[in-house]
């Protein structure tokens, strides 16, 4: 029953992933969509809508209609596809296709790794999100002073932090599992956030500009 349970959670994170790239890359060949997107306060709305959206989905989930929360994931996919758009822009394709691959790798590795742990993870959540935590606030400060070395650092840091994430929420999914279609989608979307946050981050770390 856990396999099973963890099938369909993989199932509708790649579903989300699919949908994701696919959003993003045709809005990038789109000049008058990515124009809309990106210019007056358009970016600023869908990332609050975003952030809205995913604390909707994980506060809200358990007493959610199980079609509504496939929607809303769904929806969240799409909108992250928008405001992805922009890397089809900035990078070059085969750095995106590369760095893609080397996330999808790590992403496998850690995967098979929390799958197959028998540790208490438990204190690792913590110490997770208090790491999280730092890189948000320093990250918000950094806005201010731009430091370069700062920033990559904190690439560095978020790679760790979210790898740590996708072997504790792989590990929590097979443990603490709960056999259904609404507990598949919110497994699914922290493997989703995890994978989203470590591609960002090795894209800024190895990605190359488009000339």
């Amino acid at each position: 029953m856990r396999n099973e349970f963890l099938s369909k959670v993989f199932r509708w994170f790649g579903l989300g992933l699919l949908v994701t790239f696919l959003v993003a890359y045709l809005v990038s060949t789109n000049l008058t969509i990515l124009s809309l997107i990106f210019s007056g306060y358009v970016s600023w709305f869908l990332l609050i809508l975003e952030i809205v959206l995913a604390v909707w989905l994980t506060s809200r989930i358990r007493s959610m209609d199980s079609g509504l929360t496939k929607l809303l994931y769904i929806g969240y996919s799409v909108l992250s596809g928008l405001t992805f758009s922009s890397i089809f822009i900035v990078y070059e394709i085969s750095s995106i296709i590369f760095v893609f691959l080397a996330t999808s790798i790590i992403f496998l590795i850690f995967s098979v790794l929390g799958k197959n742990s028998r540790m208490n993870l438990s204190k690792l959540g913590t110490y997770l999100f208090v790491g999280l935590l730092s890189i948000v606030i320093i990250s918000l400060i950094n806005i201010f002073i731009m430091n370069n070395t700062l920033d990559i650092f904190l690439c560095v840091i978020g790679v760790v932090i979210f790898v740590g994430y996708v072997y504790y929420d792989v590990n929590k999914i097979v443990n603490y599992y709960d056999d259904t279609d609404n507990m598949a989608v919110v497994g699914a979307f922290s493997l989703y956030l995890d994978f989203i946050n470590i591609f960002l981050k090795l894209l800024r770390l190895l990605g190359r500009n488009r000339d």
